[in-house]
């Protein structure tokens, strides 16, 4: 939904959440991603849809390459392995369903087949965002690992969020374990004069003009002059969408060690893009600050597609 008013000699766009995705999968995570996909929808009146994707290759997979005399065997136990999931699924949508109901959201279920990351993105572009958990239990082969417990160091997550992100034409919020909103809305955006830097200033307030929410833009240079001019317009490109409260700050030193967890703690969703100058790729496995505040887990994310 676009809302179209007249201001000098045309129009003016304010785009908004209308339609958001959240992913499902049999983790944890996913609770706290429905709890913050029913508080975002709530704030703007969105409607919901939860997507499970039943990974049928990756059910496959698990039985292995299949000897002479033994694929009745394998076709038996995929399946057995399918109509678990499919239980699963079920219990995924109705618990999904009932939370939708108690926060009084607008919401539709669907389920699909496929590999999950190229399901998701399929889906995904229909919608205004994504939102998905931190770590993401999407395929078969995925999941909490001996201690049976999410959240801990031997769980075995999937690589959904990051083929998602990476690719995605709709901003994806990613939620960590636990999460639960606040009085205020405080958002953190990272900000250098990277293209992609400056996608996520965009997309963020493309999704919350005219919103009530404190915003802080954050700089890590050494206060040049050019900085701070960036600074200055993106400041005043923001105040022309609507934020009333913005202001920026600037920090020396390498944004990945700026941003520990007591400089975030604050916010209540940090801005930033899935990936910097060098390929994208390369740039997420070799540590760039999305990956570390993924690897974190302390604050919801919005990552700028692109």
């Amino acid at each position: 939904m676009f809302l179209i008013t007249a201001i000098g000699n045309g129009p003016h766009y304010i785009a908004m959440i209308n339609r958001i995705l959240i992913c499902l999968d049999k983790s944890t995570y996913t609770d706290s991603a429905m709890d913050f996909a029913c508080w975002l929808a709530k704030q703007h009146d969105a409607s919901l849809e939860g997507l499970v994707v039943l990974d049928m290759q990756g059910i496959q997979r698990s039985v292995g390459a299949v000897p002479l005399g033994a694929m009745r065997f394998a076709k038996t136990s995929i399946a057995a392995k399918e109509k678990e999931c499919h239980q699963l699924i079920e219990e995924l949508l109705g618990k999904f369903t009932e939370r939708c109901d108690a926060f009084g959201v607008r919401h539709t279920e669907f389920e699909m087949q496929g590999t999950p990351a190229e399901a998701i993105l399929k889906e995904s572009n229909y919608f205004d965002c994504v939102v998905i958990g931190l770590r993401t239990f999407f395929t078969y082969s995925s999941g909490a690992g001996g201690d049976e417990v999410y959240g801990t160091a031997d769980d075995e997550p999937g690589d959904s969020l990051e083929e998602i992100m990476d690719h995605s034409l709709a901003p994806v919020f990613a939620v960590p374990l636990n999460w639960e909103p606040d009085d205020e809305f405080d958002v953190l955006i990272t900000l250098n004069e990277s293209a992609h830097s400056m996608r996520a200033l965009r997309q963020f307030a493309g999704l919350y003009g005219h919103t009530k929410v404190n915003v802080t833009i954050l700089n890590c240079s050494d206060g040049s002059a050019d900085q701070m001019e960036m600074l200055t317009k993106a400041v005043a490109y923001l105040r022309a969408h609507g934020f009333d409260q913005v202001i920026s700050r600037t920090e020396s030193g390498e944004i990945s060690n700026v941003l520990d967890d007591e400089f975030i703690a604050p916010f209540d969703l940090v801005v930033l893009r899935a990936h910097g100058k060098r390929g994208a790729v390369a740039e997420f496995f070799t540590g760039s600050l999305c990956k570390k505040l993924i690897e974190r887990q302390s604050k919801p994310l919005l990552i700028a597609n692109g």
